[in-house]
C-alpha cells in the first residue's frame, strides 16, 4: 500500500472507531499544524471556533504539556471555562485526547463518543493508529486532490498549510 493510500486507510479506520468524531492535528509547527483532519460534528467545530475555545480547552493545554492519552473525564478538575461540558452538550459526552512528540514535532488529537467511554483497549488501538499516521505524513507537504476528493467522500475534513 503507498503512503497515501496508507493515511486514507488509517483515517477510515480511525473514523469508524469515533462514533461522535475527532480531530487530529499532524506535525503542529510554530502554532498550526502541518495537516488537520476532523469529523466532529461541524456545530461543535463551529462553535469552538466561534468562542476561542482552542485557548482555553484543558485538554489542549494537557496535550502541549505531556506525550501520551488522557481522558476527558480526568480533565474536569482542571476546566475553568467548562469545555468539556460545553462538548457534553453537543453530544461528545466521552472522549480521550492523544499526544505525541517525535523530536521537534507533536500531532494532538481528539476522539469522542457519545453513549459510553473508550475502553482502553480501543484507545491503544487508536494510539497505534495515530502513531502510524504520525510516521505516514512525516515530510509530507500535501495530498493529492484526488486523496482531499476521497476524504470528503468518507465525510473527513482536512486542511493542510
Amino acid at each position: 500500500m503507498d503512503k497515501k493510500a496508507n493515511i486514507a486507510h488509517l483515517l477510515s479506520v480511525l473514523d469508524e472507531m469515533s462514533p461522535g468524531g475527532f480531530a487530529i492535528a499532524l506535525h503542529i509547527r510554530s502554532a498550526a499544524p502541518a495537516f488537520l483532519f476532523q469529523t466532529f460534528p461541524i456545530k461543535w467545530v463551529d462553535y469552538y471556533s466561534q468562542h476561542g475555545l482552542v485557548l482555553k480547552d484543558p485538554a489542549m493545554r494537557w496535550a502541549f504539556d505531556h506525550s501520551g492519552t488522557i481522558r476527558w473525564r480526568d480533565l474536569t478538575d482542571d476546566d475553568p471555562y467548562g469545555v468539556m461540558q460545553q462538548a457534553k452538550r453537543h453530544g461528545l459526552s466521552y472522549g480521550f485526547t492523544h499526544s505525541i512528540r517525535v523530536e521537534k514535532s507533536r500531532s494532538v488529537s481528539g476522539f469522542a463518543r457519545g453513549d459510553r467511554d473508550y475502553l482502553d483497549i480501543e484507545i491503544d488501538e487508536i494510539g497505534k493508529k495515530l502513531h502510524e499516521l504520525h510516521a505516514a505524513t512525516d515530510q509530507l507537504t500535501a495530498l493529492s486532490e484526488a486523496d482531499a476528493d476521497a476524504l470528503k467522500q468518507m465525510s473527513i475534513r482536512m486542511t493542510h498549510t
